[in-house]
């Protein structure tokens, strides 16, 4: 009988400290995924409307934004769960999702950061097309403008910006530029939109899927925890 009594108070115990450790799982991960989301979004639209110096926005800030802290949110959940057998690893296939869209995510709030930077900091001129790179090649076209007065305007501006085909060095194109120099130029057809829903869902599904994946993969942890 004494034996039944330890038996049933060992088994309440855990009852009872189950719920508390899921809400300390969910609360974890939660923390962690909103952490990773501030800093896509953080970085991505600070670089180019602080702006941040150019090495950083055209560098640094992509590779992360796009690429380093996107992967963390799938590496670090992937192998904090440390006592999960290796061959239960592919269930971490549920946490590709969160890097996919964190990297979309990056994508969109870096073209909305330049986007407003352009609008708040940009000026429209007249440009002369002094030359223009992978003008005969499969390569993205870019050209190198100057304003009127000679001097150069920078970066160079992209195909998809406006340097299309039949466009020849000493043609005048009309464009608003950075000042800065930090957000490449765009044509007379630049229309600025607005991307703060498109970022909003994004980042819903960002967090969202992370959770997701990361509260399945710990109840399957679970068995391997309490073994």
């Amino acid at each position: 009988m004494r034996e039944r009594g330890e038996f049933a108070a060992d088994v309440e115990v855990a009852s009872e400290k189950r719920p508390r450790e899921s809400r300390s799982v969910f609360l974890r991960w939660l923390l962690f995924y909103v952490a990773c989301l501030a800093m896509i979004i953080g970085l991505m639209w600070l670089a180019p409307t602080v702006p941040l110096d150019p090495w950083i926005s055209t560098g640094a800030a992509p590779v992360l934004g796009w690429f380093l802290i996107p992967m963390a949110s799938f590496m670090v959940p992937t192998f904090a769960i440390r006592r999960f057998p290796h061959i239960q690893r592919r269930l971490a296939w549920q946490l590709v999702l969160p890097l996919v869209i964190g990297s979309i995510l990056g994508f969109a709030t870096q073209g909305a950061g330049e986007d407003s930077a352009l609008q708040e900091r940009g000026r429209w001129v007249n440009s002369k097309v002094v030359a223009v790179k992978n003008e005969n090649s499969n390569k993205t076209a870019q050209c190198t403008l100057q304003k009127l007065n000679g001097q150069e305007i920078e970066p160079e501006l992209k195909e998809s910006h406006g340097c299309e085909d039949g466009i020849e060095r000493g043609d005048v194109l009309r464009v608003r530029y950075d000042p800065e120099g930090v957000v490449g130029p765009e044509d007379e057809s630049w229309d600025p939109g607005s991307s703060v829903g498109l970022i909003a869902i994004l980042a819903a599904l960002f967090v969202a899927f992370g959770m997701w994946g990361c509260m399945r993969m710990s109840r399957q942890d679970r068995p391997y925890v309490d073994a």
